[in-house]
């Protein structure tokens, strides 16, 4: 069960770094929730996953927002 788990995870991470290079803005953690479901705090605490291993970078303003990185956009062949 836990490798199912982990391709979920997976999955969330392709939708959410998708979803963010597609949007062309800042992606918000209302944004991230709205996509991958669950509670406003676990949104937060998955993008802030995403940003520790360099797939987004944060502005750390109130309310925090989230760009894809050059690392992210290398997994979807996004000229950079």
């Amino acid at each position: 069960m836990k490798q199912l788990s982990a391709i979920k995870q997976g999955e969330k991470m392709v939708l959410v770094l998708k979803k963010s290079i597609e949007k062309k803005s800042k992606t918000s953690s209302k944004d991230i929730q709205g996509w991958i479901g669950g509670s406003y705090s676990k949104s937060i605490h998955f993008a802030e996953q995403l940003v520790a291993t360099g797939y987004l970078t944060t502005d750390r303003a109130k309310p925090q927002g989230f760009l894809p990185t050059d690392k992210a956009k290398q997994l979807f062949w996004v000229a950079l």
